[in-house]
Order: C-alpha cells, then structure tokens, then sequence
C-alpha cells in the first residue's frame, strides 16, 4: 500500500474510532435516561437532532433536492427495518448490562454474510459458512436459553442485531443507486416522525438537566453516524470492521464506572468464538478480495 491510500485508510480509523466511542457513550446514555423516559422518546431525540447534521451535509450537497432517493420503496423498507433495530437496542439496553448486550450485538457479521447470499447474491464457501456456524454457537452459548439467568431481553437484542444486519447489508445495496446523505436523510425524518407519534401518549416533559443529555444523545448518534459513513468511504471493510470489538472494551468501562455492572460468565466464554468467526469472515473477505484483482491482471 502506497502512501497515499495508508494514510487515507488511517483517516477511516480514526474516523470508525471516533464513531464508536459516541456511539457507545449515547448507547450508555440512553441505558441512564431508559429508567425515566421510554424508548420511542429517547428515539425521537435520537432521530430528531440527528438531523441537524444531516442538514449541514445536505447543505453542502447541493441542498434539499439531492435528498430525492431513485429507489424510495427500497428506501421505505430500509428505515422500517432500521427502525425496528433502533427501537429494540433501545427498549433493551436499560434492561440488561450493557456489555451482554455489545457481546450478543457482535453476531452481526454472521447475519451479514447470510444475508448477503439472499439479497446481494454473494458467493460464500465453506469455510465462510464454518465460521457462521462457530458464531453462532458462541451466541447460544452467550444467550445461555438453559440457564436460570435467560430472559427474553437478550433475544430482542438478538434480532435488534438481525434488523441492524439486514439495514446495513440493504445499505450496500442502496449506495447502487442513492448515495449515503439520500439514506441517512429519510431514516432521520422518518424515525423522527413515527418516534414522535408513539410517544405522544407517554410523553414525560423532561427537567431543564434532562434537555441537555437528550439533546446531547441526539448529537453524538447524529455526529456518530456522520463519522462512520465517512470511515467506510475512507477505508476497506476488512481494514475498519475489526476495530468494532474495541467498542467492548468501551461498553465494560461503561457498564462497571457507570451502572456497576459485570458481565455474566457466558459472556466470557461466548464471546471468543464470535469474535474469532468474525475476524475469520473478515479474512476470508481479503483472500478472495486478493484473489479476484489476481483473476483481472491479464
């Protein structure tokens, strides 16, 4: 790797650092804020001054018409799953520590390569599908489903993860034909919007202390969002998404500083074989990455 795109692909890290450390700390946040206030509520600020960066990038775009998607049905069904993630890290995050739920969110990857199969019509081998299989032995085993700890709350977050999955693999397919400020426009209006009217019947007015971290959340998510799009544009995959498992260590400072929380012990012997899947993934996306620009070289 040549100067230039080493120090472009050390940007994105800095750039997909940056965005998980706001994001965990909104993510913690949120965890705080969930004793008093409901989800859709949280979520309405989340979405709500979301925007207001968004609207910066749309300024500098060009302004409010390059928000017009070319696929809007594609569109309408990514922020409806989107959506439905959202509210399910949300509704769980208050209710569970907050380092089980990062370790459970990790199976993302494995989701994604299933995914990508059905929709993106990816070829994945076996070696692939072993480590899928690995991972999500290391899921049951955080889940823990014959256990006198299981509750429920750890399979919302496990399909929290499957929507967050399923968002991010119809983002790829989207970025075909809209580009990230068209997708990150309609998942902010919409969230906001449909947050809005589910949570006018519960609405709390919060104290004058508590518009300053509702309004804080919404930034870091807004701002988190921004920092992560770019991150992707900046770096490969398989450069930026190992640097996701950092965010655990960021999620048990949180949990012990903050909540006083441990982990459970499944987590401890869960966690390795999904991290370890998904490192192995991200391997193999590089052989074969290697292997097709060897296939074009004439």
């Amino acid at each position: 790797m040549s100067d230039a795109p080493r120090q472009t692909a050390l940007h994105g890290i800095y750039f997909k650092l940056s965005a998980l450390v706001l994001f965990c700390t909104m993510d913690a946040m949120v965890k705080g804020l969930g004793g008093t206030y409901g989800s859709f509520q949280l979520m309405v600020f989340r979405s709500g001054v979301a925007l207001v960066p968004v609207a910066v990038l749309i300024w500098h775009a060009g302004g409010i018409r390059v928000v017009r998607s070319n696929r809007p049905w594609l569109q309408a069904l990514r922020v409806a799953i989107g959506f439905g993630s959202m509210f399910g890290f949300f509704y769980a995050f208050p209710r569970m520590p907050l380092v089980d739920a990062y370790a459970i969110s990790f199976s993302a990857p494995l989701f994604m390569v299933a995914l990508s199969v059905l929709i993106l019509k990816e070829p994945v081998g076996w070696r692939r599908w072993t480590a899928v299989g690995v991972g999500f032995a290391g899921v049951l085993i955080m889940l823990d489903p014959w256990g006198i700890e299981f509750h429920a709350v750890s399979l919302i977050i496990l399909a929290a993860t499957f929507c967050y999955s399923l968002s991010t693999v119809m983002v790829r397919l989207l970025s075909r034909h809209d580009p990230d400020v068209v997708t990150l426009f309609w998942f902010a209006i919409v969230g906001t919007v449909i947050s809005l009217a589910c949570a006018v019947p519960e609405w709390i007015w919060p104290p004058a202390m508590d518009w300053v971290w509702l309004l804080t959340l919404g930034l870091l998510g807004g701002f988190a969002q921004i920092l992560i799009t770019r991150a992707w544009r900046l770096a490969p995959a398989a450069i930026l998404a190992p640097f996701d498992y950092a965010s655990i260590v960021l999620a048990m400072a949180f949990g012990y500083l903050w909540f006083k929380e441990e982990p459970s012990w499944t987590v401890w012997y869960g966690l390795p074989l999904v991290m370890g899947s998904g490192l192995y993934i991200l391997h193999r996306e590089q052989v074969r990455a290697r292997e097709r620009k060897k296939s074009l070289i004439p």
